[in-house]
C-alpha cells in the first residue's frame, strides 16, 4: 500500500497536535511518532518525524522568540496557543514559505482549535516575528 502524503494543511494539523500533546503530557518525541504512525497508518509521516525533530532542537531559539514578543509570562500562555506559536515560529525562521502564508495558516489553527480570541494574539506576536 502507498501510504499518501499529507497536506501541507494536513501536516501543520498534525505536528500541532502533537506539540499540544507534548505540552500536556511530556511525552517523548519518539513515543508521540510511534503513536501518530500508528493513529496514521494511511500517511506517510516522514515530514511530521522531519518537524517534530526539528522543532525539539530549535526549542531554546524559539522560546526566546516568544519571550521577548510579549510580555506574558511563557507558562501563562494556553497550551494550543503555544503549540501553534512554537510550530509557526520555527517555519518562519527556517522554511523558504511566504511568512503572511504561515501566520494565516496559524491564524487558522487558532480560530479553529483554540479559545475566542486566540487568533488574535497568535497573530499580534507572529507578525512582530515575522518583521
Amino acid at each position: 500500500m502507498v501510504k499518501k502524503t499529507p497536506s501541507p494543511a494536513k501536516l501543520r494539523e498534525l505536528v500541532m497536535q502533537a506539540l499540544y500533546q507534548k505540552e500536556m503530557t511530556g511525552s517523548s518525541n519518539t513515543n508521540l511518532i510511534k503513536q501518530f504512525k500508528q493513529n496514521y497508518r494511511n500517511l506517510n509521516l516522514k515530514n511530521f518525524e522531519t518537524y517534530l525533530k526539528e522543532i525539539k532542537q530549535n526549542i531554546l531559539d524559539i522560546d526566546s522568540t516568544i519571550d521577548k514578543h510579549t510580555n506574558i509570562n511563557i507558562d501563562q500562555i494556553s497550551k494550543i496557543e503555544l503549540a501553534i506559536l512554537k510550530q509557526a515560529i520555527y517555519e518562519i525562521k527556517n522554511s523558504n514559505l511566504d511568512k503572511p502564508v504561515i501566520i494565516s495558516e496559524a491564524i487558522r489553527l487558532a480560530k479553529r482549535f483554540g479559545q475566542d480570541s486566540s487568533h488574535k494574539f497568535v497573530n499580534a506576536l507572529l507578525d512582530k516575528v515575522a518583521n
